[in-house]
């Protein structure tokens, strides 16, 4: 479908961009500048704004800003719309990117609680249920939500905790499981390569809330004969690219 602009709606719009990055506001020819039109134009469609009451002029200083009206308008968006449903969103673009089984999870207690899927279209691929739960010592979901954690609160969690050796690489000790956490630490993102089931391999990566607490991980598992550089690194790209956008929605609540 070929692009239809209305080209006065859409100058409008930028004028309301423009403004949002000048909480102080802008004088009329400052704006009219920023957006390349003639001062005339910039005139008709400030004063537009301005009977609609989406900007506001201060008289003493000429200057135009957003109003009130805008908030209204942008906390009506943000009501539409869920955490979950963000979250599944970018979990689709993810999953549209690497054609591989994209996992969303949530931490309780050791454990990581799947709370939505979506399955590659691979014959060969990793299955799971939704509301099953998974370790966090051995999983790339698990120990990207223990790198938010300080290490006091990781050793406290697993003092005296009964580490099962699920595959000759699972980590099972306190200590190895540091290590491995330290290492997500400074990747930004874990990388599991056979430690709970020898076949598979998974990347994850923690979203944190307003107030840096890890809400969900987000993983991408595949068979590990899939799992070349290239589609690690393209399935890395893509997690941290869906962290920050999610992250950024979060913080904005």
């Amino acid at each position: 479908m070929a692009e239809v602009q209305n080209r006065s709606l859409a100058r409008g719009l930028d004028i309301l961009e423009l403004l949002c990055e000048q909480p102080e506001g802008l004088e009329l020819h400052r704006i009219a500048r920023a957006l390349e039109i003639p001062k005339s134009s910039a005139f008709n469609l400030v004063h537009t704004l301005l009977s609609k009451k989406y900007v506001v002029c201060d008289e003493a200083t000429g200057r135009y800003a957003l109003s009130l009206r805008m908030f209204e308008v942008g906390s009506a968006a943000v009501k539409g719309v869920t955490e979950q449903s963000v979250v599944r969103r970018y979990m689709e673009r993810v999953a549209a990117g690497c054609n591989e089984t994209v996992h969303c999870g949530v931490p309780d207690g050791t454990d990581v609680v799947y709370v939505d899927k979506l399955e590659s279209t691979h014959s060969i691929r990793m299955t799971s249920r939704i509301g099953a739960r998974v370790p966090l010592y051995c999983t790339a979901m698990g120990r990207a939500v223990l790198a938010c954690w300080p290490e006091e609160h990781v050793r406290e969690l697993y003092r005296n905790y009964d580490f099962r050796k699920l595959t000759p690489r699972t980590a099972d000790s306190v200590e190895a499981l540091l290590g491995e956490v330290g290492r997500v630490r400074e990747q930004g993102y874990a990388a599991e390569y056979g430690e709970s089931n020898e076949n598979v391999c998974c990347f994850a990566v923690a979203v944190r809330d307003r107030s840096g607490r890890a809400a969900y991980a987000i993983s991408v598992s595949m068979p590990l004969f899939r799992a070349s550089e290239e589609t690690a690194q393209r399935c890395v790209r893509l997690l941290l690219d869906a962290r920050e956008r999610i992250e950024r929605f979060l913080h904005a609540m």
